[in-house]
């Protein structure tokens, strides 16, 4: 076989098995997205692959074909939510040093998921449901935020600990309370508890009310 001809079948074969690469991970993403969808209404321990698959409208022994089991559907899952989340505070958090701030601007963050991506807020909760566990892995920034926080004098507590669960705390009942409540009442509802929020860290009031004012015309767009 000639040269020309060579380079002909390898082109082929590469765009054949570009297409079929592309096709796959759109299945895969497509029963992720699937089981995320019906996370809005029940926990993950009350799906079934049955129930994955009904949603993705394909054959329950496609899922198999891109998943051993269901635990390891969640296990991606959650590293894709978790990613978000990441990649979320790290775009908020783009150039700010203060502890502070960064905690106003990870709570903002949250609060801002739950308004554009409900789904993606309701899977995270229900996907990570040790998320006010001080100690849990996904904490790990906002531990290092309170430890820095602690060392500057910004935040009084008596431990890490505390800080990261106060935090996790009140972010996920913001996230909550975010979900039920109409767009255009957001904004005020977080100026209000994030002034609070801060304020229980240690900050004083009319400082807490100031950060928390800028981070709320910084991320939380006006309806």
């Amino acid at each position: 076989m000639k040269a020309a001809q060579i380079r002909m079948v390898n082109q082929t074969t590469l765009k054949r098995t570009g297409r079929r690469d592309r096709r796959k991970l759109a299945m895969r993403q497509a029963l992720l997205d699937a089981a995320r969808s019906l996370l809005v209404s029940r926990s993950m321990d009350a799906l079934s692959i049955d129930d994955i698959v009904e949603r993705a409208d394909v054959a329950r022994g496609t899922f198999y074909n891109y998943f051993p089991d269901k635990e390891a559907l969640e296990r991606e899952l959650a590293s894709q939510t978790r990613a978000r989340m990441e990649n979320e505070i790290a775009g908020v958090n783009k150039g700010i040093s203060d502890p502070a701030q960064r905690i106003a601007r990870v709570f903002l963050s949250m609060l801002r998921l739950g308004i554009t991506a409900p789904q993606q807020a309701t899977a995270m909760m229900r996907l990570f449901p040790r998320a006010t566990d001080p100690t849990a892995p996904i904490n790990s920034g906002a531990r290092r935020d309170a430890a820095e926080g602690m060392a500057q004098g910004r935040i009084v507590a008596d431990s890490e600990d505390v800080v990261v669960a106060y935090v996790t705390g009140v972010i996920t009942a913001g996230i909550n309370r975010a979900l039920d409540l109409p767009a255009d009442h957001v904004r005020e509802f977080a100026q209000g508890l994030g002034a609070i929020f801060l304020h229980g860290l240690g900050l004083k009031r009319a400082e807490a009310q100031r950060i928390m004012r800028d981070a709320v015309e910084s991320i939380l767009v006006q309806p």
